[in-house]
C-alpha cells in the first residue's frame, strides 16, 4: 500500500508542475503578443507625429501671424521662404520657415537685417523637402516630403482682410 501512494505523490506533482509550466507559458506568450502590439501601436504613433506635425506647425504659425500684409512667401536662402512680419514694442522681426539641411527650420530675426545664415534656425522636424509657393493672393500652398518619403501637400488660407 505504501507503494501504491508513493506513486500518487508523484503524479500529483508531476501534474503540478505542469499546470506551473502551462500557467508560465501562457504567461510569456501574453507578454509577448502585448509587446509585439505595443511596439506596433508605438510605429504607428510616430509616423502619424511626423505625417501631421509638419503641416500642423506650418498651419498654427500662418493662424498666429495672420495679419493683412504680415504673411508672404519670398525667395530667401536660394527657395522660397514663407515669411511672417510681426511688430513687437515698436520693432519688427520677421520669422522664416524653410527648409536647410533635411530640417523644417524657424528662424527669427528683425526685420532690418539682412546678412543671417540660414544654418542659424531652431530645427523643428527632420524632412527631406518643403515646397512653398502662393497659390492666390489669400492661399498659400505648402508640400512637406517627410523623410519617410510621403508627401503631404495643403493649401493654406490667410484669412485676413485689408484695413479700409
Amino acid at each position: 500500500m505504501d507503494h501504491k501512494k508513493q506513486k500518487r505523490h508523484m503524479i500529483d506533482g508531476f501534474f503540478v508542475i505542469s499546470l506551473m509550466l502551462v500557467f508560465v507559458l501562457s504567461a510569456l506568450s501574453v507578454i509577448a503578443i502585448g509587446a509585439s502590439i505595443y511596439k506596433r501601436n508605438v510605429s504607428d504613433m510616430a509616423s502619424n507625429y511626423s505625417h501631421r506635425i509638419g503641416s500642423a506647425y506650418i498651419t498654427e504659425k500662418i493662424r498666429q501671424n495672420d495679419v493683412y500684409g504680415a504673411v508672404q512667401v519670398k525667395h530667401v536662402f536660394e527657395e522660397n521662404v514663407l515669411v511672417m512680419t510681426q511688430d513687437i514694442n515698436g520693432t519688427l522681426y520677421d520669422t522664416y520657415i524653410y527648409e536647410y539641411d533635411g530640417y523644417l527650420m524657424e528662424l527669427m530675426a528683425r526685420n532690418d537685417i539682412s546678412d543671417f545664415y540660414p544654418q542659424s534656425g531652431q530645427k523643428i522636424l527632420k524632412i527631406s523637402n518643403l515646397e512653398i509657393e502662393d497659390a492666390s493672393t489669400s492661399l498659400i500652398k505648402v508640400i512637406i516630403s517627410l523623410e519617410n518619403g510621403v508627401d503631404e501637400s495643403l493649401y493654406i488660407a490667410k484669412r485676413s482682410i485689408p484695413n479700409k
